[in-house]
């Protein structure tokens, strides 16, 4: 009798046990699922001022673009072609940037929708990579703000300040520019200036975003 009440209570203790460690095992999962959804909505929230700007950038892009475009039309016949050429190239470019934060806001959408942490990654990727792409074009036009005021007249009348103030200052915004666009380029994650620049603004909301990702990822490692 002795020895089949010991059983018993070691049966009451073990099944205690496993029931104490399934109580143990669904605190901990429940806690792990609502430490993960606040990670996930706090990577949402630091893209969160990406939208906006997007939205503000596509809305006043497009207006910016027809407003260029009428000064254009209405002034064709009274400006030389470089105004011309600044004005068309200013336009052909801000269409671009437009297009682009059209499809920046494709990606923050698949981001916020992404079913795995694999794919919010990869659409991160692919926004940090499309942004910079995005400024490097942006930073083409810069010999388009010198260029709108070089005018037939002026090159006639002092042509020394023309030639040897505008057109260098021209030519060294123009090699700027393409500098910028061919550098702010992923090839160059080593060193210490692209870190830096990737680690501002925007792509720093993006990088804020990525960690969640990656804490998010740990826990499920677990």
């Amino acid at each position: 009798m002795q020895i089949m009440s010991n059983n018993m209570e070691h049966t009451d203790i073990l099944e205690l046990w496993k029931s104490q460690n399934a109580k143990l095992d669904e605190a901990i999962s429940i806690n792990k699922k609502l430490l993960k959804e606040n990670l996930a909505h706090k990577a949402k929230s630091a893209l969160a001022g990406l939208k906006a700007t997007r939205r503000v950038g596509i809305v006043f892009g497009v207006l910016w673009c027809a407003a260029i475009t009428f000064i254009l039309i209405v002034s064709w016949q009274h400006t030389n072609w470089l105004f011309k050429s600044a004005f068309i190239i200013h336009i052909v470019v801000s269409l671009i940037a437009v297009g682009l934060y059209i499809y920046h806001l494709v990606l923050l959408n698949n981001f916020d929708n992404s079913q795995s942490i694999i794919c919010a990654q990869r659409e991160l990727v692919q926004l940090k990579f499309s942004n910079l792409k995005t400024l490097g074009i942006l930073w083409l036009q810069l010999p388009v703000f010198s260029m709108w005021v070089m005018t037939d007249t002026w090159m006639h009348s002092s042509p020394s300040t023309f030639w040897f103030i505008q057109v260098p200052v021209v030519l060294v915004e123009f090699v700027i520019g393409v500098w910028l666009y061919r550098n702010l380029n992923y090839r160059n994650h080593q060193k210490k200036w692209f870190r830096w620049f990737v680690s501002k603004g925007e792509f720093g909301k993006i990088n804020k975003a990525n960690s969640f990702l990656q804490e998010i990822e740990e826990l499920d490692k677990k």
